[in-house]
């Protein structure tokens, strides 16, 4: 198989800095990724809807106690071209079951987005520079903007005040700002990585319907 002029020019892209989100790290860092349905809406928009699949390898419980690690292989396909990543997912949240749940979710979502970023910067490869060329030289040391321990009862009411929107009807066209608002959340750390990640699939879901 061979890309088309279009796609070669999309892949050939240097990635957009503003579809980059952050999440605290050590030292009082933050580390770049890219969301997972930012990801998914990528492929789909590069490869087409029916242009390429994802295959789970396997998944492998690595730790069961807390928090519950998984581990993921994933392989990527367009066309005749296979690509395949390895990721890790963590639960930490919820009844031994979610928490299980949550850690392989987040394991396959992690090497999905790491054998999509063999195919270029689009998917976020240049995020693994340790250089971090990609970012201006007045940004390249971006700091943490709270470290405050997360508000149970204020992240669990904005959870399913957004549930409770997802599910409304008609509220399609709305979505994306409400993926903004659910990232900025979780970079200031009013809400944890499982619950944005939970989020984040049911509109991914919604979006597919």
């Amino acid at each position: 198989m061979s890309f088309n002029e279009e796609q070669k020019k999309l892949l050939n892209q240097k990635i957009n800095k503003d579809n980059v989100s952050y999440r605290p790290g050590g030292g009082g860092q933050k580390l770049a990724y890219l969301e997972s349905w930012y990801v998914i809406q990528e492929a789909n928009r590069i490869f087409g809807f029916d242009g390429w699949s994802s295959e789970t390898i396997y998944t492998l419980c690595v730790s069961d106690t807390n928090p519950i690690t998984y581990i993921a292989k994933v392989k990527i396909t367009v066309g005749d071209i296979v690509r395949e990543g390895t990721g890790a997912g963590h639960g930490r949240m919820g009844s031994i079951g979610e928490k299980h749940e949550l850690a392989i979710k987040e394991a396959e979502s992690d090497a999905r987005k790491r054998a999509l970023m063999q195919f270029g910067d689009q998917f976020g490869l240049s995020l693994y520079d340790k250089d971090k060329a990609w970012l201006k030289p007045d940004d390249s040391k971006p700091t943490v903007s709270s470290n405050k321990p997360i508000d149970r009862s204020e992240s669990d009411k904005f959870i399913k005040e957004c549930e409770a929107f997802i599910n409304k009807p008609g509220n399609k066209d709305k979505l994306g700002l409400l993926k903004k608002n659910i990232s900025k959340r979780y970079e200031t750390n009013a809400i944890s990585e499982d619950q944005r990640d939970g989020l984040l699939t049911l509109i991914l879901e919604k979006e597919d319907s």
